[in-house]
């Protein structure tokens, strides 16, 4: 947890437009993986190879962002054309390998919570605490990011095993 912990308040310091559902968000993929974006192979292919078309390149962005659990979020800005084929195969293992249980979710939000009460977050306990209540009424879903963290950073990005 303490791997995590640290995730969260380099997170926060780094993208301080972050709303609730970012930080469960990262929280989500973190337990789960990200396999909730896989209906099937070539559908997933296909949407990655035009989800990197329409992405803006840039060289000097960080390959990779570790997000604990041996797992790293893959920036498609960075990514070149020649290892977009491998990184989707990548991001297919993982989903398939990387299973995360309800209760591991759970007991990283209340991390989530605590570091919230500390103000690390540019929102507040509150604000959490209401998505919170609405998110746990959906059934904790996987969830997309915020329209505020969408216009400020652009994320694309793909949750792949380290190593």
């Amino acid at each position: 947890m303490e791997e995590l912990e640290q995730i969260l308040k380099a997170q926060a310091a780094r993208y301080r437009k972050m709303q609730p559902g970012d930080a469960v968000k990262l929280i989500y993929q973190n337990e789960f993986g990200g396999g909730h974006l896989i209906r099937s192979e070539q559908a997933f292919l296909a949407y990655l190879r035009a989800e990197y078309a329409a992405t803006e390149k840039d060289p000097a962005a960080p390959l990779y962002e570790n997000i604990g659990n041996g797992i790293c979020r893959v920036n498609l800005a960075a990514v070149k054309p020649e290892e977009l084929d491998a990184l989707g195969q990548a991001f297919i293992r993982c989903a398939a390998e990387h299973k995360g249980t309800l209760a591991g979710f759970l007991n990283k939000l209340a991390l989530l919570k605590r570091l919230s009460a500390e103000g690390l977050f540019a929102f507040d306990s509150q604000a959490l605490g209401d998505y919170l209540a609405d998110y746990q009424k959906a059934g904790y879903p996987a969830v997309s990011h915020s329209a505020e963290y969408r216009q400020a950073y652009k994320p694309a990005y793909r949750i792949v095993k380290k190593g």
